[in-house]
């Protein structure tokens, strides 16, 4: 559960970690942000190049999302939670979706396919800044949650929708935090022991990595 205690505890660690990473953080604004990075799922990719920094055109098309929200070159951002999970939105455009922290057979399309995605809890996160290693294996099991009460029909005023609290379900906490520069080389990967399977039969369908933290606003060289 978010507290305010725990919300100023995050807010103390980032300070510091801005401060130790050569950043000043009297010469900046610090404010409780997120970040949030889109990538289209695959049948046929073992490792997913995560975007970070705005100027990051490696996935193509699929680092503009309009539902992403990437990191300014001049700002640096503190982790202190992450959500993995995944979506399947009606249009390459559609914000009117809900990230999913298992897999909703009603929103994949069939059981088969929600069984198949799966494979997202059995992936790892790694994260490289400038060529050093900074998170070696981050298991994404610890983002799987099925509610107690779950969709089991087309959502209507009679049929409902999955229970959710996303201020923490799928969320888990990063201590130590993590610190990404926009200045820098940050490289993150979603790293599968194989492909998924089957992936849902609409061409928009996509893993959705959620960063909340402290943003550091102009807190780099970079202008």
């Amino acid at each position: 559960m978010a507290t305010q205690i725990g919300q100023r505890e995050v807010f103390n660690n980032a300070r510091k970690l801005v401060d130790a990473a050569g950043l000043s953080t009297s010469a900046t604004v610090l404010s409780q942000s997120f970040l949030r990075s889109e990538v289209a799922m695959s049948t046929s990719t073992t490792s997913y190049h995560i975007p970070i920094l705005v100027n990051d055109n490696q996935n193509g098309a699929t680092s503009t999302y309009n539902t992403s929200s990437l990191l300014a070159l001049q700002d640096a951002f503190v982790v202190s939670s992450i959500f993995i999970g995944w979506a399947n939105p009606t249009s390459a455009t559609d914000a009117a979706f809900i990230p999913q922290s298992y897999p909703n057979a009603q929103i994949a399309g069939t059981q088969a396919i929600a069984t198949a995605l799966q494979a997202i809890y059995s992936s790892n996160l790694q994260v490289t800044v400038n060529n050093r290693q900074i998170l070696t294996g981050w298991d994404t099991l610890r983002h799987y949650y099925v509610p107690q009460t779950q969709q089991l029909a087309a959502a209507s005023l009679t049929t409902g929708i999955s229970q959710a609290d996303l201020s923490e379900n799928g969320f888990y906490p990063v201590e130590p935090n993590l610190v990404f520069v926009g200045s820098k080389n940050n490289q993150v990967t979603l790293n599968f022991p194989q492909a998924i399977s089957t992936v849902p039969t609409s061409t928009f369908a996509r893993l959705v990595v959620i960063f909340r933290g402290i943003l550091a606003q102009n807190a780099t060289s970079v202008r």
